[in-house]
């Protein structure tokens, strides 16, 4: 079980790997009930290494808490008590600079790619397989786009370090940094669960209850796309909250709003009732 002592996380245990690099782009303690503020935010880098390396460059004019990779590794790279320079230009409920009042937590994930006859590619030029990829609109633009998926040991290992932050630091708010400075970033992006982990870490819920006009029904049905988006709540522009659902999946579709069913599986959300065969 992941632990923190003298502000750095421990895993007494051994079971998920936490390693130690020191960043030196840091602003000293935070002031007094601080830090109450989780910012999320991926890392647009080629690896869990490469990314860690660059925030503890001193020319990297940047730097965050932690790094989470992909098999659910953590590197730490400065204590919860120290300002980190993750969160630049920025504000969220009245408060500017939320460096002064927030650990950043940045997650190996490349974001937004590119659609080519070969496949999806990264900024850097990695191809990522379909199943890896998530087409979506971000909440602030129009526009449909592939997103790298977020692994599942990668966002386990990050609800682990979001539940002992939240007992130790009491923290309040869980928010990305296209939240907090919206006219300049777009992370941690649409394929990030957000709107699931703060109903799961902050109010204590893992699904939204349901509305006065929401039709119940009850039936079996299979996904008929290669992959379905799977989401908080109906609409192309709500929060993803797991990875697409392969073709083939069998869910119980539990009520219906729209164009939009909400179903469960081993995970449960709303989809597109075109993408569905009753069975």
């Amino acid at each position: 079980m992941i632990t923190i002592e003298q502000h750095k996380l421990i895993d007494p245990e051994g079971k998920i790997k936490i390693s130690h690099k020191e960043t030196p782009n840091v602003s000293g303690p935070f002031a007094g009930g601080l830090p109450d503020t989780l910012v999320i935010h991926y890392t647009a880098g080629s690896s869990l290494s490469s990314s860690a390396s660059w925030l503890c460059n001193s020319k990297a004019n940047a730097s965050a808490h932690l790094v989470i990779g992909k098999n659910g590794e953590i590197i730490q790279l400065a204590p919860f008590d120290i300002r980190t320079w993750h969160a630049g230009r920025s504000s969220w409920k009245g408060r500017t600079g939320l460096n002064q009042y927030s650990i950043g937590i940045e997650l190996d994930n490349a974001g937004p790619l590119t659609q080519t006859p070969e496949g999806f590619i990264t900024h850097f030029g990695k191809n990522i397989e379909s199943k890896n990829v998530i087409l979506a609109a971000h909440k602030f633009d129009a526009v449909e786009r592939g997103w790298e998926a977020y692994t599942i040991k990668q966002l386990q290992a990050l609800e682990d370090v979001c539940w002992v932050l939240k007992d130790l630091y009491n923290i309040q708010e869980i928010v990305g940094h296209d939240d907090i400075a919206p006219s300049r970033k777009r992370d941690p992006g649409p394929a990030f669960p957000m709107e699931a982990l703060q109903n799961k870490i902050l109010i204590g819920r893992n699904e939204d209850l349901p509305d006065e006009n929401e039709e119940l029904i009850a039936e079996a049905a299979v996904v008929v796309a290669d992959n379905l988006n799977i989401r908080s709540k109906p609409g192309t522009n709500s929060s993803l909250v797991s990875n697409p659902l392969p073709k083939g999946t069998k869910v119980r579709i539990e009520k219906s709003e729209g164009d939009w069913l909400y179903v469960k599986a081993d995970i449960e959300g709303w989809v597109s009732k075109q993408w569905l065969r009753s069975v």
